[in-house]
């Protein structure tokens, strides 16, 4: 980890404990337990307003930590929160008869609980929470009840109901009231999240101009593949690095509104922005959709999934299971202008080779790039005479010779990304040579 991360962490440790040190500065003498349980519950509701925080994606922290540790941390905050909030509640017991006050915490408690449950349920990929019992539930609740994802986020953002309630609950308590400098602490914590999650949630999401974009064109590259190409209402795109994903909202009546992560296909030195995406769900499903014309907002760039982020010189090695191929394709894009003596081997696993998108263009990067190799992998198609199956530690081995001067950088559905890290490791690569990104929203 670097300095400037190990910085960040202090300060919003530090930043998360003020609170807590006032409390319990202001009650130096009162029992341990009463001093515990006020720290437990004023620790938790600074967790809770701080996801707020998170949530407005800002892009300072993005930069240092990529939005996928930012969500997976999202996540564990959450589940701190609850723990801080059941044992707050618990000692609190012992001080303090049933009251409006206290109904007020148990229903707060009981709202962050509920959510964070259909969450992890519902929401959170199985990278982030891996339990045969979970994924079961989760299937099963996905395919059974089909509820569409703007409701699932819908139900995810009434937290916002349970921290409005969980402040009234602390600012009630006359340990609270009685410290001016901590009410006022307590307030501005509230207000301050609050205002940016509203600013990212209201005014980019549907009046901030410079996230306007107009689609240019609509390419269908195969049956169930669409390549969606923006224009900047004003001209100018937002500067990213090849490999950077962005969030997508389209203003069109047949598509639901709201937004979703895409990565960018596009090179930053082609004169627009693209997308590709494959039919997987009940937006993605009605991209096709889309005419040249329809209004878009666009909020990007985000990830650090981009070669131009890690060591320079060193061979790179990337791995692309179906639709991940798309960061593979911006930063080929980008390379092939910028980086044509770039040392890279592609290994894309598909199905059958009309999944092979773009295929004619990746070859002829070969042309283009001296030291680029592309193996296409596929597993069921009878026809096709090169590497059939799956990507594996043996196909891997059978393209590379000196593995340790690779960086490997691995796209593709969860389960894929999981066995790649797997087949790596086998290999005795490090860790820090291993790049992915994982998202749970």
């Amino acid at each position: 980890m670097n300095l400037k991360k190990v910085l960040w962490v202090i300060f919003y440790c530090m930043a998360v404990l003020f609170p807590s040190i006032i409390y319990a500065s202001a009650h130096i003498g009162s029992s341990f337990s009463f001093i515990i349980s006020g720290v437990f519950g004023i620790t938790a509701y600074v967790l809770f307003a701080f996801q707020f925080l998170l949530a407005s994606r800002p892009k300072i922290i993005d930069r240092q930590f990529g939005m996928d540790k930012i969500y997976r941390f999202h996540m564990y905050i959450a589940v701190a929160g609850l723990v801080l909030s059941f044992l707050h509640k618990q000692i609190k017991e012992n001080f303090y008869q049933e009251s409006f006050k206290t109904t007020l915490g148990d229903l707060a408690f009981n709202i962050f609980l509920g959510i964070s449950v259909l969450s992890i349920l519902m929401m959170v990929n199985k990278l982030f929470f891996k339990t045969k019992f979970t994924d079961s539930i989760r299937g099963f609740l996905n395919k059974t009840l089909r509820v569409q994802y703007q409701y699932k986020v819908l139900v995810h953002n009434a937290v916002l109901i349970a921290l409005c309630v969980l402040l009234v609950h602390i600012l009630m308590a006359y340990s609270v009231k009685s410290n001016i400098l901590l009410e006022s602490v307590l307030v501005i914590y509230f207000a301050v999240p609050l205002f940016m999650y509203l600013k990212h949630k209201i005014y980019d999401g549907f009046f901030n101009k410079s996230k306007k974009y107009t689609v240019a064109e609509v390419i269908n590259e195969s049956d169930n593949i669409v390549t969606l190409k923006f224009k900047h209402q004003s001209g100018k795109t937002f500067s990213y690095l090849p490999g950077q994903f962005l969030y997508l909202r389209i203003k069109n009546a047949e598509i639901p509104w709201d937004e979703h992560p895409f990565t960018i296909s596009s090179s930053p030195l082609q004169e627009y922005l693209s997308i590709t995406a494959k039919k997987l769900g009940d937006f993605t499903e009605r991209l096709d959709r889309v005419k040249i014309g329809d209004t878009a907002y666009i909020d990007g760039a985000y990830g650090t999934f981009s070669y131009l982020k890690n060591k320079e010189n060193r061979k790179l090695c990337f791995l692309a299971g179906g639709i991940g191929i798309t960061p593979f394709l911006g930063m080929l894009r980008h390379m092939s202008l910028e980086n044509k003596d770039q040392d890279v081997i592609l290994f894309w696993g598909v199905r059958n080779s009309q999944d092979t998108i773009c295929d004619a263009e990746i070859k002829d990067y070969s042309l283009q790039m001296k030291n680029f190799r592309y193996v296409p992998v596929l597993s069921n198609d009878s026809l096709y005479d090169g590497e059939k199956g799956y990507i594996n530690a043996d196909i891997i081995k059978k393209y590379i010779d000196e593995i340790r001067e690779y960086d490997f950088y691995i796209c593709g559905p969860p389960v894929m990304i999981e066995s790649q890290i797997a087949n790596l490791r086998s290999l005795g690569v490090a860790k820090d040579n291993i790049h992915f990104e994982r998202f749970a929203m």
